[in-house]
């Protein structure tokens, strides 16, 4: 039997959440791949915020550890509207070179407060969006990078304004109509063989857009 890191949860084509078995090889394959993600991103001594939910650590917990291999200074927020005022505080208090994870329930938190996305991320080199609110901070005038949990693939933009992309060595991606489809091309303690997932978007040779 597979030594079982945990178990996560990734959103299913429903929205459906739906419990995923890790292993520890998987783990240790993932952290891997999310550091030198993180390197190719030019993260270094920089301040990086997660914005993340414990229900996705499975997915997020990697790139934490990343950070922190990659020599970032980690600071984490919850991805939530009520989160928006830690997120807020993070990046007007201490210099962040990099955001992760803005979902639209923070930007509509921010919204609540009066607070643009402009003055808030404006300072940071990089900040990375999930659809809905990717889609908003380029109407304020920032440049985001896009990011998204494709069930339990992480995508994550190397460019402005470019396509999201996954691990190729560890997922494949598939687009039905508007609906993504996640294989797994190495062994998992859980199947993943052209399983949708609740994103939409289009694949192409250059990764996910939306």
């Amino acid at each position: 039997m597979t030594a079982l890191w945990g178990v996560g949860s990734y959103l299913d084509a429903s929205g459906t959440r739906v419990p995923w078995e890790i292993s520890y090889d998987e783990i240790d394959r993932d952290i891997g791949v999310a550091t030198k993600v993180l390197g190719d991103l030019g993260i270094g001594d920089d301040g990086v915020l997660w914005c993340s939910m414990l229900s996705d650590a499975g997915q997020c917990w990697p790139y934490v550890v990343g950070t922190v291999l990659a020599g970032g200074r980690l600071s984490c927020a919850d991805a939530t509207e009520g989160e928006a005022v830690r997120v807020a505080m993070f990046l007007r208090g201490m210099s962040y070179g990099a955001v992760f994870g803005i979902t639209p329930a923070i930007l509509d938190g921010l919204e609540a407060r009066g607070d643009e996305p402009a003055a808030v991320f404006g300072e940071s080199r990089l900040v990375c969006a999930w659809p809905g609110a990717y889609e908003r901070l380029q109407a304020a005038g920032l440049s985001p990078f896009r990011f998204a949990l494709c069930g339990p693939a992480v995508a994550i933009a190397r460019e402005p304004a470019g396509p999201a992309l996954v691990a190729v060595d560890e997922w494949d991606l598939e687009q039905h109509d508007d609906t993504i489809v996640v294989t797994a091309r190495r062994p998992r303690a859980q199947r993943f063989v052209r399983t949708p997932v609740a994103v939409c978007g289009r694949v192409t040779k250059g990764g996910l857009t939306w």
